[in-house]
């Protein structure tokens, strides 16, 4: 019985003292490397962003007018007005302040295809030229289909026999019932001593592209 336990105390300091298999140091290792590698990397990107300088704001806004700069166009030519903004009038003596006795007289402009009516209202009016500012000329064609108005001194307003429209002379000829849906043009005056001159209109003549054309193109 000595003997048993004599064996037993000899080999149980060889079995406490065996160490331990090699893959399982090998694995403990392994671990423990990477977590000194993780903590590592982790205290360098933790000093790093403490660390980086922070853009200045000059180089904030040149980053931003980089961003958001619109290229420069090219010049490109100056588009050419429409013809109706650069006619060339012509300038036609169409009366004389003595014509203007009876405050209506009629003549054509701006070719003797249209007829224009010349009026001394009395009154200053848009438009008016003369001493008293009360002389203008309006187009005597309606502007819904080309008839010729007739003009009433009494009440100063403009009547189309045709259709009925009816336009008042001392507001511009500006519409005041019927179908038509625009005022007479206004031809421009000029006074030059006695003589009243016509060099240009306000509006379009009825049926023409422009008021120097006779007829649509």
């Amino acid at each position: 019985m000595d003997d048993h336990v004599q064996d037993q105390d000899q080999v149980s300091p060889e079995v406490a003292t065996e160490p331990p298999p090699a893959a399982s140091m090998l694995n403990r290792r392994g671990f423990l490397k990477l977590s000194s590698v993780s903590s590592a990397a982790a205290v360098l990107a933790a000093c790093a962003s403490q660390t980086a300088p922070k853009p200045t704001v000059a180089a904030t806004a040149a980053a931003t007018a980089a961003a958001t700069a619109v290229p420069t166009a090219t010049p490109v030519a100056a588009v050419p007005r429409p013809a109706s903004d650069l006619l060339p009038y012509p300038r036609i003596k169409v009366a004389a302040l003595s014509d203007l006795g009876s405050g209506v007289f009629n003549a054509t402009y701006p070719d003797i295809h249209s007829q224009v009516v010349l009026l001394k209202l009395g009154t200053k009016t848009v438009g008016g030229v003369g001493p008293d500012q009360d002389i203008v000329a309006y187009s005597g064609i309606c502007t819904h289909m080309g008839c010729p108005t007739s003009y009433d001194p009494k009440t100063q307003i403009f009547a189309c026999p045709c259709h009925y429209s009816h336009f008042d002379a001392t507001a511009d000829a500006m519409l005041i019932n019927g179908p038509a849906t625009q005022h007479l043009p206004r031809i421009s005056l000029e006074v030059d001593g006695q003589d009243i001159y016509a060099v240009g209109m306000h509006g379009l003549l009825y049926g023409r592209p422009n008021n120097l054309s006779l007829t649509e193109l």
